[in-house]
């Protein structure tokens, strides 16, 4: 399949570089890393295996590229106000756009463009990392959720083809129907530790786990989010929490997308990771006043 990735950061361009590892062609589409990756090329250092690409396709803007059978945008939400000028580009009739950004109003806002039925959501589980242009390290997980962004029989089996894509590459893929209940399944990690690691100032997770009182605030944020996908209609799997936790212990020096944006002065995605959701959860009726007080504090370092 012809692919390209719009906004090749750290995530686009470790799951671009798996796609092509798999065989696909992939444009990757890049500013800030562009010439470190046309002079050296693409290195993905990965405890699922390495991967190096040394002569990748890669692009600045998307009229370089053309149009292509499937969009992958993973640049950051803060970014979706340029959907309208850089995704025209990559369509022809029948291209699927598929948002492996974070939070909510993703897909509404590529709708707007593509129409609905063409429109895809994967939620990525990952901990991945570029912090020298064109060198990726990939620390923990992968997984990718895959949902149509309107629910019906024929965008489930075109998600099924999405997930096949990574057929032979270490991804595992999962499939569901509706796209709201895998939204609120990564929400539910980036909403508590996501948050408290900006809100500490851009520290990495083996920091917050120095801090007990930190570490089951963190905890009870969870559960609120958990409570809000039920009230919502979308109840996760009654382990999710305690298994987040469980995982999140063990990812050391990671430093989650937002602090990591915070550290680099580069706008946080308050809206699509807080914002949107909270607004959803106290329509819902969810009590939820430890992620209200997250998300002032939150507000409260942005503005400092």
């Amino acid at each position: 399949m012809n692919i390209a990735i719009l906004g090749a950061g750290a995530l686009g361009c470790y799951y671009g570089a798996r796609l092509a590892e798999a065989g696909h062609r992939v444009t990757f589409i890049m500013r800030s890393a562009y010439e470190p990756v046309s002079q050296r090329g693409l290195q993905v250092n990965s405890i699922k295996g390495d991967i190096c690409l040394p002569h990748p396709r890669i692009a600045r803007h998307t009229a370089e590229c053309g149009p292509v059978d499937l969009v992958i945008v993973s640049w950051k939400t803060t970014c979706n106000h340029l959907l309208e000028q850089e995704l025209p580009a990559l369509l022809h009739a029948h291209t699927r756009v598929l948002t492996f950004q974070n939070g909510m109003g993703n897909a509404e806002a590529i709708a707007q463009i593509v129409p609905a039925e063409r429109v895809f959501i994967g939620l990525c589980f990952v901990c991945v990392m570029m912090d020298t242009p064109g060198i990726i390290t990939h620390l923990e997980k992968g997984d990718i959720q895959f949902a149509p962004y309107t629910a019906s029989a024929a965008g489930l089996q075109t998600a099924q083809e999405l997930a096949d894509l990574f057929a032979g590459t270490p991804i595992k893929t999962s499939v569901f129907m509706h796209a709201e209940q895998i939204l609120w399944c990564k929400l539910s990690w980036n909403i508590p530790f996501n948050g408290l690691c900006l809100a500490h100032g851009g520290i990495s997770i083996r920091q917050l786990f120095t801090m007990p009182q930190e570490v089951e605030r963190a905890r009870r944020i969870m559960n609120e989010v958990y409570h809000t996908a039920e009230l919502r209609g979308f109840p996760l799997p009654t382990e999710i929490v305690q298994e987040q936790m469980r995982s999140t212990a063990a990812m050391g020096d990671f430093i989650p997308s937002s602090a990591v944006d915070y550290n680099r002065n580069r706008p946080v995605e308050y809206e699509a990771i807080w914002g949107t959701p909270l607004r959803l959860a106290l329509a819902a009726g969810a009590p939820v006043p430890e992620w209200q007080q997250l998300a002032a504090d939150i507000r409260k370092r942005l503005t400092h």
